[in-house]
């Protein structure tokens, strides 16, 4: 009997991590957050900060899944893939094996090491496969016209994917997924002091194929849509999967369950804040499936523009409600302006302020949100930051 596809997801995310320190001891779980000056580790029920300089090394899912990402899977031949799928299952990263298996099965149905791995069983000229109590034909599932009942996951490191596609583009947003959080965590993870999503809060994605088994938003006509108490992601796909509002709303979504997880439960997040993480994503985000992630200085430059010629201040951007960049003429606007305040706070003066901003969120989440607040972490005076977050717009917009 195989295990269902939700707890290899879980067999893959328990206990795979290690933290060797200097003296030769060894602790196992599951690295929890890489930071500055330390290491978090869950060890059993237990969570545990290492100093750096006490390390000796590290090894975790997300160190093995990193390389993995940048491989061209969407054009790779069936070797390269078992190879790949291979590496993967040697690291522990269980889910994103098989489905590298899979993309190996799609590239050469009769290929033996997938067949094997994944547990096909032959029917005529096709193959079976179990996702979790069905068993789905390797034809249907790549032609697609599933009815929403026949829906199957792909679970990945940090994320469940549910999803009527047919299976080549289901692969392709699985892989996007994976992809997306791994730049979350390399823009914000540290300076925000962000845990890694693992299989205690696995958010699940669920992608519509069908337009008629979309359920419906709580605003009309949204396509992309969060469901906080399943911790689920509704994302309307019939006609073209739109990956950029994918991943800016799973970026709200992703900030506050994070904080929730290393900040407290309460996860205050400025509406400024929230809407410049969900505007950067958006912008360097593929238009389709398998394509290239932008080049976030290019697309940086391009909203600098629209910001310098506004006449928005830090503070009213900083005290706008969330409907001012969603729902007002102005919304488009007041994004650029989220996002290139965002990107000041990450990278101007050579990232000196970065720290402090990430204290400032951080203290934010539990409901420390003043304009002093801010000034005290990052030591600029609001004027300062005014004047600074206007030069860096106006050198970016050149």
């Amino acid at each position: 009997m195989l295990l269902s596809i939700l707890s290899l997801a879980v067999l893959a995310l328990s206990g795979s991590d290690r933290v060797e320190l200097k003296d030769g001891k060894v602790h196992e779980g599951r690295v929890l957050a890489e930071l500055k000056g330390s290491i978090v580790l869950r060890e059993g029920k237990q969570v545990r900060s290492f100093s750096r300089a006490d390390v000796a090394n590290v090894t975790s899912l997300e160190r093995s899944l990193a390389p993995l990402l940048e491989h061209d899977l969407k054009s790779a031949d069936a070797a390269a893939l078992a190879t790949w799928a291979a590496e993967a299952d040697r690291a522990g990263l269980t889910a994103d094996a098989r489905n590298l298996w899979l993309r190996t099965l799609l590239a050469d149905k009769d290929h033996e090491g997938a067949r094997k791995a994944l547990g096909a069983k032959p029917v005529k000229d096709d193959v079976a496969l179990h996702f979790g109590k069905s068993l789905l034909h390797l034809a249907h599932l790549r032609a697609g016209g599933l009815k929403w009942k026949y829906a199957y996951e792909l679970p990945t490191t940090h994320f469940v994917l549910k999803t009527d596609l047919p299976l080549p583009a289901a692969l392709e947003a699985a892989t996007a997924l994976e992809r997306f959080h791994h730049r979350f965590y390399g823009l914000l993870g540290e300076p925000l002091e962000l845990y890694v999503f693992d299989e205690r809060a696995l958010p699940e994605v669920r992608i519509y194929a069908e337009g008629a088994s979309y359920p419906t938003p709580p605003r009309s006509g949204d396509r992309v849509w969060f469901s906080m108490g399943e911790n689920c992601l509704n994302v309307a796909a019939d006609g073209q999967l739109a990956l950029p509002a994918l991943v800016s709303e799973l970026s709200r979504q992703m900030l506050f369950s994070a904080l929730r997880r290393s900040s407290g439960p309460t996860a205050q997040v400025q509406p400024w804040v929230s809407a410049g993480i969900a505007e950067y994503f958006g912008r360097i985000a593929p238009t389709q499936l398998g394509g290239a992630w932008g080049d976030a200085s290019a697309a940086f430059a391009v909203a600098a523009k629209t910001v310098a010629a506004s006449k928005t201040t830090f503070a009213a951007l900083f005290n706008s409600p969330m409907n001012e960049f969603s729902n007002s003429p102005q919304a488009g606007e007041m994004s650029a302006a989220a996002w290139s305040a965002l990107h000041f706070f990450l990278y101007a003066r050579d990232g000196a302020l970065r720290e402090g901003f990430g204290r400032y969120v951080n203290d934010g989440a539990k409901g420390k949100l003043s304009m002093s607040a801010l000034c005290e972490h990052v030591k600029l005076k609001p004027d300062e930051i005014e004047s600074g977050w206007r030069a860096h717009v106006s050198a970016a917009a050149r």
